[in-house]
């Protein structure tokens, strides 16, 4: 298992998996890969938590390795100081379908935690430009990485491995106004 520097449109972004995964994901473009950080990472700015709270795009790609076949997401997501919650569309081949997610969200000093539905604690993101979290589900580990590049823009990549699970995501948030920004 190695750290992929992965090309992304928002910049470079850190992901969990092994050469073959790499191949499968990005084909002959592997080479493009790096295997450490590049220039142009990840800068601080005003509160994570304050900075968050609006309208975003939201565009994801989710490859399973299992099923050997990918998925797309395209949808808006919404962050107030209690919640987030997004909608789309999940493409699956030639099939589409409404898709959505929706988390509570609860202030603790300095930490953002982040909580299902139930109310049950799912990770914690602390105010920094990149951070990396891990959450157990059962026999599944959920591994994170979140890459806050400025207040219009950030990333979310998942590495997802357990018994009946394998796959990882790529998600790209865009806030729906940062075109109007000076």
């Amino acid at each position: 298992m190695v750290e992929w520097l992965c090309p992304t449109l928002s910049g470079p972004l850190m992901l969990s998996m092994t050469r073959s995964e790499a191949l499968y994901c990005y084909g002959h473009n592997v080479d493009r890969i790096y295997l450490t950080e590049g220039a142009g990472g990840a800068k601080p700015w005003q509160s994570i938590a304050d900075s968050l709270a609006c309208a975003w795009t939201v565009r994801r790609t989710m490859i399973d390795f299992l099923a050997r076949t990918s998925y797309k997401f395209t949808g808006n997501a919404v962050v107030t100081a209690n919640a987030f919650t997004e909608r789309g569309v999940m493409q699956i081949g030639a099939h589409a379908m409404p898709a959505s997610r929706a988390y509570k969200l609860e202030r603790r000093g300095h930490l953002i935690v982040i909580l299902r539905a139930d109310g049950s604690e799912f990770i914690e993101l602390e105010p920094k430009a990149t951070q990396n979290v891990q959450h157990h589900c059962g026999a599944d580990v959920y591994a994170g990485r979140f890459l806050f590049r400025g207040p219009d823009e950030w990333a979310e990549a998942w590495r997802v491995k357990g018994p009946r699970k394998n796959y990882a995501s790529l998600s790209r948030f865009r806030r729906l106004d940062a075109g109007d920004r000076p």
